[in-house]
């Protein structure tokens, strides 16, 4: 082969290559890159057993995608299809395809994630000592600000967050959750003539009140009677929230403290809700049970027993508590 058919031939080569990158350059740029319309931020919300494409068609009308078949190519070829992590996604800036395909398949470039669970009736005090233990550099303060004024509204539930999530995330997390939560009770909360807020701020008593889910709906109908027959609801459960101690640390001093949260002074429901309640207490709340009773206790292994009468009530006091 002649010296200038080598030379013509290196430079088809060099061409062919130069073309091929061009090429690959504008791929990244028209259909990788993330969108100038990208909103941010942006939540993306993947429900449990949500297929891949109805996934790649809401990120693509949200303009957080410029194509939904290079996006699904990249989530099928790392085989992430079939490992869709459902929950709460929020994008504080905009991303390419391929981040979002490893963000939402769990693998986040081989970072874990951390699994937290916030038990039912947590305060947001509880929430934010959680948070610290499962991430030391967390920003409380910023948590704890965002949260003020929620208590109740933060849905208490098992979350999987990254190593770097912001207190942002984590918060507009809790409360889209209870948002969610909540939507399709919103009819029965306005059937039951009562208001959202009366229901959490009920709720969130019965939480504590209940020694499990199957007294809940009773103690619901006792309080929510209290409440209509004018009587003052006289229960321990806000001084724990208000005193920050254990109901067995209480004492008679505690109950005379002078505050909008003593039910014992103070006819109606407490301020505003005294922690974070589940569905089941929600739905207590909803769906009170009727019965014949207006007293109840615990005794010292949690039972509760109850009583139509004071003198039935003390009678029990004196024989459980005594």
């Amino acid at each position: 082969m002649s010296d200038q058919n080598k030379k013509t031939r290196s430079v088809a080569l060099i061409l062919t290559w130069l073309l091929l990158i061009l090429i690959s350059l504008l791929i990244v740029k028209s259909f990788i890159l993330s969108p100038k319309e990208f909103p941010v931020p942006y939540r993306l919300t993947v429900e449990k057993g949500q297929t891949l494409f109805s996934i790649s068609q809401e990120l693509y009308d949200a303009h957080v995608i410029k194509s939904k078949r290079l996006f699904e190519i990249f989530m099928i070829s790392l085989g992430s299809e079939k490992r869709i992590s459902h929950g709460e996604y929020y994008f504080e800036e905009p991303l390419n395809a391929i981040e979002i395909a490893f963000r939402i398949s769990g693998r986040e470039f081989g970072i874990n994630r951390k699994k937290i669970t916030f038990p039912e009736g947590f305060t947001i005090r509880e929430m934010s000592d959680r948070l610290v233990t499962y991430f030391p550099n967390f920003d409380v303060y910023t948590f704890k600000a965002l949260a003020n004024g929620k208590e109740g509204y933060l849905f208490p539930d098992t979350y999987t967050f990254f190593p770097s999530t912001t207190a942002e995330t984590i918060f507009s997390t809790l409360k889209d959750n209870f948002d969610r939560q909540i939507k399709p009770l919103l009819p029965d909360i306005k059937s039951s003539g009562r208001s959202l807020k009366e229901i959490i701020i009920m709720a969130s008593i019965i939480e504590k009140e209940a020694s499990g889910d199957g007294d809940m709906d009773m103690i619901s109908g006792i309080l929510w009677k209290r409440l209509d027959i004018g009587m003052a609801l006289q229960v321990d459960a806000p001084f724990l929230y208000i005193l920050d101690k254990k109901s067995n640390e209480l004492t008679s001093r505690d109950l005379q403290t002078k505050s909008p949260y003593n039910t014992y002074l103070n006819k109606g429901l407490t301020p505003t809700p005294i922690a974070n309640p589940g569905l089941d207490s929600i739905k207590a709340a909803i769906f009170p049970k009727d019965s014949p009773y207006l007293y109840y206790l615990h005794d010292k292994s949690g039972t509760i027993h109850y009583a139509i009468s004071y003198s039935e009530h003390k009678a029990n006091i004196n024989k459980y508590l005594k």
